[in-house]
């Protein structure tokens, strides 16, 4: 499998937002469907605050990677939920964190709530492995 990360020349630069713009996938053999994964930890307890939040929504998909014989940077797309686009730069830095420069494809849009009322963020993803 091949994963090339497209960054066209026509398009406007998506770097410094910590996404890339395209992903081609050559020869792929699964996909990885990731349900939305939230600041919930391992004992399903919310951890508390924004940046603690989007860390573990990361965190949580890395584990499910992981658990499925990738790693994050089988991840092509993710798209974040954020309660509050205010969060864009927190939720960007750490993307950055975890991604480095393999970034996915992303879209992130502010929504009005969340399935729980004290979740912050909520972010799903889909690797290919």
């Amino acid at each position: 499998m091949q994963i090339e990360r497209l960054k066209p020349t026509n398009v406007w630069d998506s770097t410094p937002y910590k996404f890339s713009q395209a992903i081609r996938v050559r020869h792929s053999q699964d996909l990885l469907f990731i349900a939305g994964q939230t600041g919930m930890d391992e004992r399903g307890q919310i951890v508390q605050g924004l940046e603690a939040q989007i860390r573990q929504s990361f965190e949580n998909i890395r584990r499910v990677v992981n658990g499925a014989g990738g790693s994050m940077s089988n991840v092509v797309r993710i798209t974040g939920y954020l309660r509050d686009m205010g969060a864009l730069e927190t939720y960007t830095k750490i993307v950055s964190e975890f991604f480095g420069d393999k970034l996915p494809t992303a879209t992130v849009v502010e929504v009005t709530g969340l399935a729980l009322k004290l979740l912050l963020v909520e972010v799903d993803a889909v690797a290919v492995l």
